[in-house]
């Protein structure tokens, strides 16, 4: 029996209680696949990260579990491993890499006193398929919304940056806060399109501060509704550089959560088709497991 310690960490905020919560364990080393999923669905955070021991080398290796399956990258849940790895764990600030599913991506790690900044640049950005008007109508039916809710002039997308999401922009912040799902509809597209996600934005209410009013759903994953989502705000970013003039100096910050009263503040920054996501954390708790 091995002692593993065990933190809860509040990522894209400096708040605790706010944010995107996320499990941190360490060591992974000898845990089996079924054991992290069984410790990420006792967690019960959308993901869990699981660092396996430090080699004393640039590189960590990181996996990613929700309490449903594993996935090839949780950016918030990085930048918690990231938070845990250099306040906790003795890693030097700089420049660093990170080895999960999704590849391996560059991370830098810059100290300031208790909440580091993390950056973390991900994957590649990739264009998938529009959705076709019979899929775009099965969406408005599970948001229950109507035609009339969505931007016309912005297409409904998968975009990817290592985790895909399903992009769709809704004209009204307050009807972007009132969703009330028809869960097994949601599901069911996401099935069918192969991308369990979807990132719903707003243009409504932002500022010279805020790009854009956020929400995740990713039922079909096992995260009903995800507070604040750096994977997704990375392939918004890139969504929003192609396709309209609101990325200011190729700069964007997207605010979500506050449905949740969880809110955090993801930071994006675009090169051509890479987005690099900053974000600090703080740590809730910390507890240790006997297995």
């Amino acid at each position: 029996m091995q002692e593993r310690t065990v933190w809860q960490v509040d990522a894209f905020t400096t708040t605790a209680f706010t944010g995107n919560p996320a499990g941190v364990v360490y060591p992974c080393d000898g845990l089996t696949e079924d054991e992290m999923l069984k410790i990420s669905r006792e967690l019960n955070n959308s993901e869990t990260a699981f660092i396996q021991k430090l080699d004393g080398t640039d590189k960590q290796h990181i996996r990613f579990f929700t309490p449903k399956q594993e996935v090839p990258l949780c950016t918030h849940a990085a930048v918690s491993s990231y938070h845990i790895l250099a306040t906790k764990l003795g890693l030097k600030a700089g420049e660093h890499s990170m080895h999960c599913k999704a590849g391996l991506l560059p991370v830098s790690v810059q100290r300031s006193a208790s909440h580091p900044k993390i950056r973390i640049t991900q994957k590649e950005g990739h264009f998938g398929p529009l959705l076709t008007e019979l899929q775009c109508k099965r969406l408005r039916e599970a948001l229950q919304l109507e035609d009339s809710s969505f931007y016309e002039e912005l297409p409904v997308q998968i975009v990817s940056t290592g985790n895909a999401k399903i992009l769709a922009g809704l004209k009204s912040k307050s009807e972007l806060d009132s969703i009330r799902l028809r869960r097994e509809v949601l599901v069911a597209l996401g099935e069918e399109l192969g991308v369990p996600g979807f990132y719903l934005f707003t243009f409504d209410q932002g500022s010279e501060e805020i790009t854009a009013h956020t929400r995740m759903f990713s039922p079909g994953s096992g995260v009903e509704e995800d507070p604040v989502t750096g994977n997704a705000a990375g392939a918004l970013a890139l969504y929003l550089n192609r396709y309209t003039n609101r990325i200011a100096n190729f700069q964007a910050s997207f605010m979500q959560g506050e449905a949740m009263g969880r809110q955090g503040v993801v930071h994006v920054q675009v090169d051509q088709l890479f987005a690099t996501v900053l974000g600090q954390a703080c740590t809730v708790f910390e507890t240790y497991l006997q297995l």
